[in-house]
Formats: C-alpha cells, sequence, structure tokens
C-alpha cells in the first residue's frame, strides 16, 4: 500500500498475482495426481475471492480498496485451477493485469490531483475537475466488475459457469462464493467511483479547487490501457480457452 502507484500496478497486474497461479497451472500434472490436494486449492481459491471482497468493501484508502480487490481476483483464479481448469485461470490472469493496472495508474492520477491524498471521504466531486481520469476509472471498474462485452466478462463468466458446470461439491461451494464475491466486487467498486467522483466534495476546498488531469504522459499510458481493458477479452477467448485450443 505504501509504495508508489506505478510499483503497486506492477505489482497487483504482473508480479504478486501472476507467481502463485502460474506455479499452480506449470505444476498442474502434480496436482492431477493428488485430487484431495485440488480439493483444498478450490475451497481455499473460494474462501479467498469472498473474504477478500467484504474486506475491500470496508476500506477508506483509494489504493487499498483495489489492493483487496487483487486479492479477490486471486482467489477466483486459484478456484478455477482447482477445478482443473487451469486455462481459464491463466485466462482470467492476463484479463486481470490490464485492468488492474488501469485502475492503479488512474488512482495515482487521482492522488497526484488532490495534493497526495488517499482517503475517499476527503474528495468528492472530481467527476468534472478530472473527467479523463474519472472516464478511465469507469472503465477500468466495470471491466474489474465483469460488466457484459469488456474484458473482465469473459473470464469472470467463464470461471462461474465451469465451477458451476462440475457438479461437484467443492464446485457448487465455489460457485456460491464465487457469484458472492461478484456482487461485493460491483458494490465495493461502485462505492470506490462514488465516493471519489460524484458524492458532494467533502475535503480541503483549496485541494478541490485546484485539481486538475494528468499530464500527457500519464494519461496517454492511461490510454493505452484502456484499450485492451475493453477488448483482450475478446480477442484473446479463442486463443486461450476456445475449442481446440493448443494451450
Amino acid at each position: 500500500m505504501e509504495g508508489p502507484t506505478p510499483v503497486s500496478a506492477l505489482i497487483h497486474a504482473a508480479t504478486m498475482v501472476t507467481a502463485g497461479v502460474f506455479l499452480i497451472a506449470r505444476t498442474s500434472p502434480l496436482f492431477e495426481y493428488t485430487p484431495s490436494i485440488l480439493s483444498l486449492v478450490t475451497v481455499v481459491g473460494a474462501c479467498t475471492a469472498f473474504f477478500a471482497a467484504t474486506v475491500g468493501l470496508l476500506q477508506n484508502d483509494l489504493k487499498r480498496v483495489i489492493a483487496y480487490s487483487t486479492c479477490s481476483q486471486l482467489g477466483y483464479m486459484v478456484f478455477a485451477c482447482g477445478l482443473s481448469n487451469y486455462s481459464v485461470g491463466v485466462f482470467h490472469l492476463v484479463n486481470h493485469a490490464f485492468f488492474k493496472a488501469l485502475l492503479f495508474l488512474g488512482a495515482g492520477s487521482i492522488i497526484h490531483a488532490v495534493a497526495d491524498e488517499q482517503d475517499m471521504r476527503k474528495m468528492g466531486g472530481l467527476k468534472k475537475l478530472v473527467p479523463f481520469t474519472y472516464s478511465m476509472m469507469v472503465i477500468g471498474s466495470l471491466a474489474l466488475i465483469g460488466f457484459p462485452f469488456l474484458t473482465g466478462f469473459y473470464s469472470k463468466d467463464v470461471i462461474l459457469e465451469v465451477a458451476y458446470g462440475k457438479y461437484t461439491s467443492e464446485g457448487h461451494f465455489s460457485y456460491v462464493l464465487g457469484s458472492l464475491g461478484a456482487f461485493l466486487t460491483a458494490f465495493y467498486s461502485t462505492r470506490l467511483i462514488y465516493l471519489t467522483f460524484l458524492s458532494a466534495p467533502n475535503g480541503y476546498k483549496s485541494v478541490i479547487c485546484s485539481a486538475y488531469d494528468s499530464s500527457y504522459q500519464i494519461s496517454l499510458s492511461l490510454f493505452l490501457l484502456v484499450i485492451p481493458s475493453v477488448l483482450i477479452g475478446f480477442y484473446a477467448k479463442d486463443m486461450l480457452i476456445g475449442f481446440g485450443t493448443d494451450f
């Protein structure tokens, strides 16, 4: 939470999350020979997806909300792997990298705009002051929620589908907790957008009034991340989890 925003974006999108899920996917032959361990992986992943989402509900630090959402999405990837759908878990990992990096860099842009304030309760009313960052954060949040036809929708939908389609007790357990976690994700993402941009201004007048959109370098990086956050799920779907794929 304490690191610079680009470091947070790198860790949460491409480093911390990747390591464990990639290791499970690469060692999948070992896991397939130990069904009891696979069941454990599924249960732990499903619990993580749900409990991390409940923690994210109550955070007031902008970056902490996004960080706990990473923890929750990691649970989805792990329980997908635990249900022997490794390609689906890695597909969600790839999709998640784009919109989570977008959310963290967007959060950094907001924090710079309001004099390095990270408490969402001291923001509000930023929609008209930082319109570009607002639109980027809305798209990133919708992708995280799994809004239809954005990137997160394709992988999240398939994860819940394969969980239900296993017809095992672990599958149904992870399906129920995953669905509840998806609802909570929508709740805390909407709360983040509301408290930061849409509610009545709640911080120091001098800080809120001098808020501004970030420099063109930061805005360009946000724009470059928003394109795959919208499109990569649709275009990578057949390559990673389609019928007849070699993945």
